[in-house]
């Protein structure tokens, strides 16, 4: 019989890919396992064969690509709900890492079990495909635009992606930010130095767009500001102030 917590998780995951029936969503529950990562942990290592997939739970975890010089350039950060791991055939291998940001706990699907159970039921097999494109193309997208944009630009975008994640689907313009990554991993995501981006977020403090102070979190005091500068649209002087 699974957990609470195990029951959550397949009903997170059946959300997240469209209507499953009852019947699939208990065979996704009888294949899968919950695994934990420690903060600092590897997940998945690149070049690593991909025996399995996963979708986390909680937690946050970052993706990244290995460069050949060894250093690694930060790709992403992933929330509940999100997948990795997904290759498009049984061969082949984690085509990028996954590191715990903070204590992870992942729902653990080994290939075989599940190449299995997409034959048995297609659709699945589809709507975890689509889904698996629809966030690829995002990521591409969001890589786009930070690549074009300035940093204040970068900085905003990026605490606007935190807060909307965190908000879910509830939408709501949450006051407080949680930031468990290192300023050099948001650096590093950003393309810029960790100097940068807490001159940036000091700007934006003494602007009355942001509160910094507690370690680990942000307050947004001004969304309409933070989205004007994320959108590139210099704000009249009197609409920065909350």
């Amino acid at each position: 019989m699974p957990t609470a917590t195990e029951q959550k998780s397949i009903s997170t995951l059946s959300q997240r890919l469209g209507a499953l029936d009852d019947k699939v969503v208990s065979r996704l529950n009888e294949i899968s396992h919950s695994v934990s990562s420690l903060a600092g942990r590897s997940i998945i290592i690149e070049g690593d064969p991909a025996i399995s997939v996963f979708s986390l739970q909680h937690g946050i975890a970052s993706v990244f690509k290995l460069l050949p010089d060894g250093r690694r350039q930060i790709t992403g950060f992933l929330y509940p709900g999100d997948f990795l791991g997904v290759t498009f055939n049984m061969d082949a291998e984690y085509g990028y890492g996954a590191e715990a940001v903070t204590h992870c706990t992942l729902r653990a699907w080994p290939r075989p079990a599940l190449e299995h159970l997409f034959d048995e039921a297609p659709g699945l097999r589809r709507l975890f495909l689509a889904k698996i494109a629809d966030e690829l193309t995002e990521a591409q997208d969001r890589m786009l635009m930070l690549g074009h944009r300035s940093i204040e630009e970068r900085v905003a975008a990026f605490l606007l992606t935190m807060a909307r994640r965190q908000a879910g689907a509830t939408g709501i313009r949450i006051e407080i930010v949680d930031i468990p990554m290192r300023w050099a991993d948001i650096a590093d995501y950003l393309g810029t130095t960790a100097e940068t981006v807490s001159r940036t977020l000091s700007a934006f403090r003494d602007r009355g767009i942001v509160r910094t102070g507690k370690r680990g979190e942000i307050g947004i005091l001004n969304w309409p500001a933070l989205e004007a500068h994320a959108a590139g649209v210099k704000a009249q002087e009197g609409e920065i102030n909350r």
